[in-house]
């Protein structure tokens, strides 16, 4: 990780500010409970529709609102868990944790496009930067229309689901158009010699845009679609006024390309949950004490 400083700082901020509009926006509801926020979604059981997180601007977290809030999730029929970036609070902020009784159930890294241009010293890892240009061979543009977005989810499946689908419902189109017309969302298309070999997400919440989904077919991997995607996702989102990019659980696969395109690591999404011996989750207690964070 990087050591951060004010502009480093409010660039989390504004990252944490998206991952809690963006599951707004897909109809998670949300409650506060004195120095926490519990995000509920009536359908999606997704973990990060479903969770606890630190309120804005709190300084601490208080014991009762923790007991409150995993007891109203659990009555809820939710698994409750506590998530926030590890780099917005001190470390003794997990050590609390634990005391209560919780535990690190899973982690993501998170990675931001942050490119150093020019020179460097010579004891500093330089930062990558876009390349500027692709393989001729190789093109990526953004999907708009029916037929675009339909072409779109068929390599989407193909790659990340590793299923051909030969048919694409319109019923199934219709979601992806309605989010490029409201500007939530934009599906990126790369092609090798015109033929569609890759997709890419991204999600719009200006002034940031996080990069969900890079994928290509299977035998594409390492080809130069990934890099002609990711490119051409900084691009847009910077047509869009988006300042800070950035993608949450890069697969450790595309982790070098990530580097060398110009992000950096710039923090972990930590998910905290009550958990037994056995590594399940537990519905005991919370422990006494209070979490305190900056």
């Amino acid at each position: 990780m990087v050591s951060f400083n004010r502009d480093d700082r409010q660039m989390l901020r504004r990252i944490q500010a998206h991952l809690r509009l963006n599951a707004l926006r897909s109809q998670a509801a949300i409650e506060q409970i004195g120095t926490v926020d519990v995000l509920i979604h009536p359908q999606n059981t997704g973990l990060h529709l479903n969770c606890i997180v630190p309120h804005k601007g709190v300084a601490w977290v208080r014991r009762e609102d923790l007991l409150a809030a995993f007891t109203g999730m659990e009555h809820l029929g939710r698994i409750p868990r506590l998530l926030f970036l590890d780099a917005l609070f001190p470390a003794a902020f997990q050590q609390q944790l634990t005391l209560m009784g919780l535990a690190l159930e899973e982690q993501w890294l998170l990675m931001a496009y942050a490119p150093l241009y020019g020179p460097h010293l010579p004891d500093e890892v330089p930062r990558g930067q876009l390349p500027g240009s692709m393989d001729s061979s190789i093109t990526a543009t953004i999907a708009s229309t029916p037929m675009e977005l339909a072409a779109w989810l068929r390599i989407f499946r193909a790659a990340y689901y590793n299923t051909e689908a030969l048919i694409i419902r319109p019923d199934e189109v219709e979601p992806l158009l309605a989010a490029v017309e409201s500007g939530e969302s934009l599906f990126i298309t790369a092609c090798y010699e015109n033929t569609p070999l890759g997709a890419a997400r991204i999600t719009l919440l200006p002034p940031s845009a996080e990069i969900e989904v890079v994928v290509t077919a299977p035998l594409w991997h390492g080809m130069g679609l990934e890099e002609a995607l990711i490119e051409t996702a900084v691009h847009a989102a910077q047509a869009y006024g988006c300042g800070t990019i950035f993608t949450l659980a890069p697969s450790e696969t595309l982790l070098p390309l990530y580097h060398r395109l110009g992000f950096i690591e710039m923090a972990r999404m930590l998910a905290f949950w009550r958990q037994d011996d056995s590594g399940s989750y537990s519905p005991r207690a919370i422990q006494s004490g209070t979490v305190v964070a900056t």
